[in-house]
């Protein structure tokens, strides 16, 4: 299982990976004032994509077709 995170700054929310997240942090994509917002277990990206749209009351999530 992979975690992910999700956390608010700016009225936009950032999803990914602890470790990405640290990273975003360090670069300043991501405010030291973000608000976390919850993480979820899954087993991929596209499992982790489906639970945050669901916690987050969003629309199903539609991924994105290969061309």
């Amino acid at each position: 299982m992979i975690i992910f995170e999700a956390w608010e700054d700016d009225g936009g929310v950032t999803f990914s990976t602890p470790e990405n997240i640290s990273d975003f942090k360090q670069k300043g994509l991501l405010s030291g004032s973000a608000k976390f917002l919850h993480y979820i277990h899954a087993k991929d990206y596209e499992e982790a994509m489906a639970l945050h749209h669901q916690k987050m009351g969003w629309e199903p999530y539609k991924p994105m077709k290969d061309k």
